[in-house]
């Protein structure tokens, strides 16, 4: 694939988008939720996971299955840029590197959590227990069988995703602006506009943000926390910073 040129603010007069940027993460680090934060400033883009298999994507979009890649990108900016002409897009490595590929000076936010133990115990409780995400004010109960060593396989994959966007900065000189999970959910507001000023958007316009998405973390995550702590103890593995929230 050709690189394509990341559109800078002198482009604002041209047709198409003057910004493109990404948010690059992991599963189970909030990404979803600042997605919502961000695109309800309207001055962002709208950033979704665009490029998870994104053959499939293509009906969304009124193109077909068979659209090159190349064509399916241009015609997502076309129709997901905000009206000021900002374009944006979330995903894990193997979704973004392809488009980073084609926008390598777009600006990219890394998010990432700090607890990663705990990290893992939501994405164990997702990915068996379907519990992705919710709206709800109350708790919900859905089934799951909690396995401390499910849960330390879902911990060592997040390691080594880490590992991977990290050799992708370092090797290709990329200074993200670095985000966690825990920071977002101190300061919502702070951490929106923290990205306006990182990705050249002003944010003097940025009030509020909103997001229809709660919390999952309920009075169990404590508990499996602690167990998934302790079989990693157990293993002699390293760990990383158990901050139980």
């Amino acid at each position: 694939m050709t690189p394509l040129t990341c559109p800078t603010v002198d482009d604002r007069r041209r047709s198409g988008p003057w910004l493109v940027w990404a948010i690059c993460t992991i599963a189970r680090s909030g990404s979803s939720w600042l997605s919502q934060l961000v695109g309800s400033t309207q001055l962002l883009g709208n950033p979704e996971e665009y490029l998870l298999d994104w053959p499939r994507c293509c009906a969304r979009f009124g193109v077909s299955a068979a659209t090159p890649f190349e064509e399916y990108l241009s015609c997502l900016i076309q129709q997901r840029s905000t009206p000021n002409g900002v374009f944006s897009v979330k995903g894990s490595f193997a979704e973004l590197q392809p488009f980073l590929d084609l926008f390598p000076g777009a600006p990219c936010i890394w998010l990432s959590r700090d607890n990663k133990i705990e990290q893992a115990v939501s994405w164990h409780r997702a990915h068996d227990g379907g519990l992705w995400t919710r709206t709800d004010v109350v708790n919900p109960q859905p089934s799951f069988d909690f396995s401390p060593d499910r849960a330390l396989l879902f911990y060592n994959e997040i390691l080594r995703r880490e590992a991977l966007w990290q050799e992708f900065f370092s090797t290709r000189d990329v200074k993200p602006l670095v985000l966690t999970y825990e920071t977002l959910c101190r300061d919502p507001l702070a951490a929106v506009r923290s990205i306006a000023a990182y990705v050249g958007v002003d944010s003097s316009g940025i009030e509020r943000v909103m997001s229809p998405l709660r919390i999952v973390r309920d009075e169990r995550t404590a508990e499996l926390v602690c167990r998934t702590e302790q079989a990693l103890q157990a293993l002699s593995m390293p760990t990383a910073n158990l901050l139980v929230r």
